[in-house]
C-alpha cells in the first residue's frame, strides 16, 4: 500500500468551544483507525494545522469531508506527497496546542515530535500556525 501525507491549515469557526474541539478529536480518534489514518492536529486558539497519513484514497476521502466541515473554514493544502513511512504511526489523532511558540499537550506526542520530525518540518509547523495567528 502506498502511503500519502497531507498537511493543511484552516481557520477555526468563530467561537470554537472546548466541547466542539473535543468532539473533533473524539470523532477522529474513533473513525481514523477504521480508515487506516494516523496524524496530528495542532490548534493555536484560532487556526488548525493537521497532518494526515494513510492510503491515498482514504486521505482523499477524508479531505473531501473536511472541506465540507463547518467547524473550520479556508482549508488550505500546505503539503501533499507520497511517504515511505508514517511520522505518527501510533496516533489515530495526536493533539497539541501551540501557545507562544511552544507545544502544549501530551508529553509523549511532544517527545515524538522532537525525536522523529526533522527540524525543518517542525519549524514549518511552528511557522504555519504562528503565521495564522492574529497579530
Amino acid at each position: 500500500m502506498e502511503l500519502k501525507s497531507l498537511t493543511y491549515t484552516s481557520w477555526a469557526a468563530p467561537g470554537m468551544t472546548s466541547e466542539q474541539l473535543s468532539a473533533i478529536l473524539s470523532s477522529a480518534r474513533t473513525n481514523n483507525p477504521l480508515d487506516g489514518i494516523s496524524g496530528l492536529l495542532i490548534f493555536n486558539g484560532v487556526a488548525f494545522m493537521q497532518v494526515l497519513e494513510g492510503a491515498g484514497s482514504a486521505i482523499d476521502d477524508l479531505a473531501g469531508r473536511l472541506v465540507a466541515d463547518t467547524r473550520h473554514s479556508n482549508m488550505s493544502i500546505r503539503d501533499e506527497r507520497p511517504i515511505d513511512r508514517r511520522s505518527f504511526p501510533d496516533w489515530a489523532m495526536a493533539y497539541l496546542e501551540l501557545e507562544a511558540g511552544e507545544f502544549i499537550g501530551d508529553a509523549e506526542v511532544e517527545r515524538a515530535l522532537r525525536r522523529d520530525l526533522p527540524d525543518s518540518l517542525r519549524n514549518v509547523m511552528l511557522g504555519l500556525v504562528h503565521n495564522l495567528s492574529p497579530h
